[in-house]
């Protein structure tokens, strides 16, 4: 009987240490043992090498746990860079939870990061789905940013001297989507943003000089958009998103004390290739009214779009910009990437010209720990600049 127990005893520890889903039952000599256990698979192809770091990296940033009431939550937390912001600490936090008025599961996501700079930003934005037409969509924030400014107009901006400045944002907004027919969707769109400039040294000062230091308004807008994009897999999405919106802000409701018009345009095009190999194009418009305050005005440059330039060094009432990349899949869920696009911003008081056209090239390297779930780092050129990027989603 003891060394049946015995037995027993460590039979029982062994099974202990796998976590329980399957039941199954054991016979040692005159004794039976019930006990649970999940095997471990054997075939998975991620337990060795780069597979099982990426796995551990995945496990040390993220945090996450479900119950039977169909609610997810996750936390991740990594340090992120741009020229922009310096190196900077990022944590998310993301809520899904499902209802029975709906299919989807709805979001709540708080984003929050800090700088070196003295830097900070926190939002918090959801969408909640009612039947499989209707969406809610909502957001606010706030936020401490420093700036370069070189100039407000191109000619200006080319040059090497600039001044810095903080800004002090706080917005809210509120949309609501009605999804007309497959992959079309009509919005309305309520925005509210207060932007103050808080601290500027001698240069940016004198750069500003007349201009305005504040603004606070309320906008009012609609949107369309169609959509066929699909994400498959690793590296390999198909299709296409084109959205157009439209934003007015009457003079009683903003501190300009004039009517304020935004119209902003963008195509994605997403078109794989030969195995592994996907090719992917932006492009994107934007238009402000002439009386625009230069802080609410189209920026050009920064993580997204023409990352060879500091984010706000050309601004403009005008931008148009267009990137062509190629993304290629080489072992598992390492990707390399290479782009090349150009774009121009420009005021209502400077004509539309060729050579105020700015080209960007670069490359970079992508780990995916899913389809939608990666590590980005990019190294970015412009007209005689240059930019690092260390951020965790596709630049579009």
């Amino acid at each position: 009987m003891l060394r049946g127990l015995v037995m027993t005893i460590a039979a029982a520890f062994a099974v202990g240490t796998l976590s329980a889903q399957s039941h199954e039952q054991l016979v040692i000599a005159s004794d039976t043992v019930t006990y649970t256990y999940t095997p471990i698979d054997q075939t998975s192809r991620a337990q060795t090498g780069i597979e099982r770091f990426g796995l551990s990296l995945n496990d040390y940033l993220t945090f996450d746990g479900a119950d039977a009431r169909d609610v997810k939550f996750s936390v991740i937390g990594a340090p992120a860079y741009s020229e922009a912001t310096g190196w900077r600490l990022v944590g998310v936090a993301m809520l899904h939870y499902r209802t029975k008025q709906s299919a989807s599961p709805h979001q709540l996501r708080l984003n929050a990061s800090a700088s070196l700079k003295g830097c900070y930003n926190v939002a918090l934005e959801g969408v909640n789905y009612f039947g499989d037409r209707h969406a809610l969509r909502y957001g606010g924030g706030f936020a401490l940013d420093r700036y370069y400014l070189y100039g407000l107009d191109f000619a200006t901006s080319l040059g090497a001297s600039y001044g810095e400045y903080a800004s002090r944002n706080y917005d809210a907004y509120m949309r609501y989507d009605y999804r007309l027919c497959t992959g079309l969707t009509l919005g309305v769109r309520a925005e509210y943003e207060n932007r103050s400039i808080v601290d500027a040294d001698n240069i940016a000062a004198s750069i500003i000089a007349d201009g305005a230091t504040h603004f606070s308004g309320l906008g009012l807008g609609l949107g369309l958009k169609y959509s066929t994009l699909r994400t498959e897999d690793v590296n390999l999405s198909r299709g296409v998103v084109f959205a157009v919106e439209y934003e007015f802000s009457p003079a009683v409701l903003n501190s300009v004390g004039g009517a304020l018009h935004e119209v902003s345009a963008l195509f994605d095009w997403f078109q794989p290739l030969w195995r592994g190999g996907l090719l992917a194009f932006n492009l994107y418009g934007e238009h402000h009214s002439a009386n625009t305050p230069w802080m609410c005005r189209a920026m050009l440059g920064g993580e997204d779009r023409m990352r060879g330039y500091y984010y706000g060094r050309f601004s403009g009432n005008t931008l148009i910009a267009a990137q062509l990349e190629l993304r290629q899949r080489v072992w598992e869920g390492l990707v390399v990437a290479g782009w090349g696009g150009c774009g121009t911003a420009f005021t209502c008081n400077e004509p539309a010209s060729w050579s105020r056209v700015l080209p960007t090239y670069g490359a970079g390297v992508r780990w995916y720990f899913n389809p939608s779930s990666l590590v980005r780092v990019d190294c970015g050129f412009g007209r005689g600049c240059h930019t690092f990027i260390v951020g965790y989603s596709e630049a579009f």
